[in-house]
């Protein structure tokens, strides 16, 4: 180790001497401290720092761990917005699935009660022409005088007996 030469009053070496029998060390030990103390700090002061340091890297740590914490919330919650668009995303697919079917049964039943119309004229038409028939049947049976009954009914009947 390389050796300095300093020049002291001898008050200073006397009060340097002391401090350096109360701690137990010789003046060039105790001289070389104070020198590192001055450029590096006290014990002290290091404590102080390790601490300061030990608190932040705590701190530091402690941040880390909610950083991952929030990360994976945010990773949990990106999988569930992708399970619900999926969830979206086939509804919407059923949806327009039953619009399609909705539209075809729409059709389906205009075309039916199309044909219902349809079928109900005809009916109506029928419904007219069987009267308008039934009119003049009744018609041509009031013109038409009653025929005595046949003889085969007659026998049938056995109370047209006269008529032979």
């Amino acid at each position: 180790m390389p050796r300095t030469s300093v020049t002291l009053d001898d008050s200073t070496i006397r009060e340097i001497d002391s401090k350096a029998r109360e701690r137990g060390l010789t003046r060039s030990d105790y001289i070389a401290e104070a020198v590192e103390s001055a450029l590096y700090g006290t014990d002290a002061d290091l404590n102080q720092v390790r601490t300061e340091l030990n608190q932040v890297r705590m701190e530091l740590n402690q941040t880390k761990m909610e950083l991952m914490q929030t990360q994976q919330s945010i990773t949990k919650l990106q999988n569930q917005l992708s399970e619900k668009d999926k969830d979206l995303e086939s509804k919407d697919v059923e949806l327009n699935q039953l619009d399609s079917q909705l539209n075809q049964a729409q059709t389906d039943l205009a075309r039916a009660e199309s044909a219902m119309k349809v079928k109900e004229d005809e009916v109506s038409f029928l419904r007219a022409h069987v009267a308008q028939l039934s009119h003049n049947i009744g018609q041509i049976t009031e013109k038409i005088p009653q025929l005595p009954p046949s003889q085969e009914e007659a026998k049938k009947k056995h109370w047209y007996q006269f008529w032979k």
